[in-house]
């Protein structure tokens, strides 16, 4: 179902048409104590309405949409070809999901890139974010086009976070080139262990040296107009399991965890940078001793919202990874990361996989198990994102995402020389 009563017009914003509605609302409103013939006249010049937050603006978005186009926004799908395909086509236009990844499968040349997410924004009634993982290095899905780039540990044996900023930046400007408006990165696990998973990710052993470089390099990548997704949330650092092929199970106590492994989030948080966060499929039994972090409300809304005080859109790592795929199916994750506090789900393939999501969904929410309420939080947080990286100026079919920078700054930090080092 398509978003029938969102604003149509191409020359009329949803920023435009609420500040309308609401300078309507304000003229129509009395005085709400004592007599008005006794009230003293008010001046003739009118202060300037206070411009609609992103918020304000998703909020009122989120109010006119469907249920179906409210469950749509809240999955990542994933193309598998590396062409627009009918069949590809058919996870767009009848779900209308809030965003899309490609992996290195479905990657052909760059112009079949482009073309691919060309085709399914142009079916997406709302534009959707269109992630890839790029973090520079050994995961860089763009170096068989443009070659490669600085490795997160290199940056930081730099000695230098504007070295960091800078490979932000240009990280940005080669993702939008292609039609990206999303990253899969910073990797601000910290190399606790050597694990052949984190081998060349991470910037450091240490919070402060994670935190000083992956925050200079975020805010090169968002001030540029990309939004970054600092992972593995909880934290992957301690790892000895490659999480693709197992569940890594990592039993630290929650104080070292505080003081270590969350201490760069919770910067990030701090800063206002992280404004998009990837859980992953770990198991840290101090937080919770039966789930795997993504699916676990006591992480996700425990610790990542409440603990934390993240207000921002939270998605899943994929939800076939091996300690998943163990135990559950993939509809059956995609419901428990939505119960645990998630906003967003990776990967669907299938248009029937999309289908049984929303279908699982519609009884969760029959069933109490999750609430309207929830549900149009979730939306509205992922709304507002888009809005605040202007990917919506107004809902027009077809439209063509606008990117232009965020105001994203990156606090003061003291630069730590050689910190960060390749493990192995």
């Amino acid at each position: 179902m398509r978003l029938a009563r969102l604003p149509r017009s191409r020359s009329l914003p949803a920023t435009v048409v609420l500040v309308a509605a609401l300078i309507s609302l304000l003229a129509g409103c009395s005085l709400p104590f004592g007599d008005a013939s006794n009230t003293p006249s008010l001046p003739t010049a009118t202060a300037t309405p206070r411009p609609p937050t992103p918020e304000e603006i998703a909020a009122q978005m989120v109010s006119k949409m469907s249920l179906e186009d409210k469950l749509g926004q809240m999955i990542i799908m994933q193309f598998y070809e590396p062409t627009y395909t009918p069949a590809q086509q058919q996870m767009v236009k009848p779900f209308h999901p809030g965003g899309v990844i490609l992996y290195g499968y479905s990657m052909g040349t760059a112009q079949q890139v482009k073309d691919l997410l060309a085709g399914g924004q142009k079916d997406s009634p709302i534009p959707m974010f269109t992630f890839l993982d790029l973090e520079g290095g050994l995961v860089d899905r763009l170096a068989q086009y443009l070659g490669p780039r600085m490795s997160a540990p290199k940056m930081a044996a730099s000695g230098d976070p504007a070295i960091a900023r800078a490979e932000g930046a240009k990280t940005a400007k080669d993702l939008l080139s292609f039609g990206f408006n999303a990253d899969l990165a910073p990797d601000v696990d910290i190399s606790i262990v050597c694990s052949t998973d984190q081998w060349g990710r991470t910037f450091g052993k240490t919070p402060d040296a994670v935190t000083q470089y992956a925050s200079a390099w975020i805010d090169g990548l968002q001030s540029s107009g990309v939004v970054g997704v600092p992972k593995h949330f909880p934290g992957l650092g301690a790892a000895v399991i490659d999480a693709h092929k197992g569940l890594p199970v990592i039993n630290r106590t929650k104080e070292q965890l505080e003081e270590t492994e969350f201490a760069p989030f919770k910067a990030l948080i701090a800063s206002g940078q992280m404004q998009m966060v990837m859980s992953t499929d770990v198991l840290m039994p101090a937080l919770d001793v039966d789930l795997p972090a993504e699916i676990s409300k006591p992480i996700i809304t425990g610790v990542l919202r409440n603990e934390l005080g993240f207000k921002g859109v939270a998605i899943t790592d994929a939800l076939y990874m091996q300690g998943i795929t163990d135990r559950f199916s993939f509809t059956q994750a995609a419901i428990m990361a939505f119960e645990a506090g998630n906003d967003m789900i990776m990967a669907p393939w299938r248009p029937n996989m999309i289908q049984a999501i929303i279908t699982g969904m519609k009884v969760e929410l029959q069933n109490g198990k999750i609430t309207q309420q929830q549900i149009d939080a979730s939306v509205t947080r992922i709304l507002a994102l888009k809005i605040r990286y202007n990917l919506i100026s107004g809902i027009t079919g077809g439209a063509t995402p606008t990117i232009t920078p965020s105001t994203t700054k990156t606090p003061a930090t003291t630069p730590t020389t050689g910190s960060a080092v390749w493990c192995g």
